[in-house]
């Protein structure tokens, strides 16, 4: 059980972060680099932390995942795009109403590119979970 957790969260961890950072830093860069002009006096960007808050959110990723059973791409794709969905869009919307550095037009594009990045790397843990039987 170790292991399948282990790599699971090793799997999907890279998987979002290369998937992450093709959507928010090439598909969406254009945006992402008025945003930081914008609220520059305001943004401490630590990609450290950021690296090991997805490390986080894989690890719990992987032992959801673990929990319910899934051993299949579809379903840790179908999974991990309904918890990051979820996830997303209460931090969202938090964020949205609390913080001026987090535009309401941003919203979408955040859920959006996460829900995406989520259920992939869900996929990828299933299907390792289906590997590592």
């Amino acid at each position: 059980m170790e292991k399948k957790i282990l790599f699971g969260t090793l799997g999907g961890f890279v998987t979002g972060a290369i998937l992450a950072m093709a959507i928010f830093m090439g598909l969406l860069g254009g945006m992402a680099e008025k945003w930081e002009a914008e609220f520059a006096s305001c943004l401490n960007i630590n990609m450290v932390g950021g690296m090991i808050g997805s490390l986080v959110f894989s690890f719990f990723i992987a032992i959801l995942l673990h929990r319910f059973g899934v051993s299949t791409f579809k379903g840790g794709a179908i999974a991990g795009a309904w918890i990051t969905f979820l996830l997303v869009l209460w931090f969202g919307l938090w964020n949205a109403s609390t913080f001026t550095a987090y535009p309401w037009s941003w919203l979408p594009y955040d859920i959006i590119g996460n829900t995406i990045t989520g259920a992939v790397a869900g996929g990828v843990i299933g299907w390792i979970y289906g590997k590592l039987k």
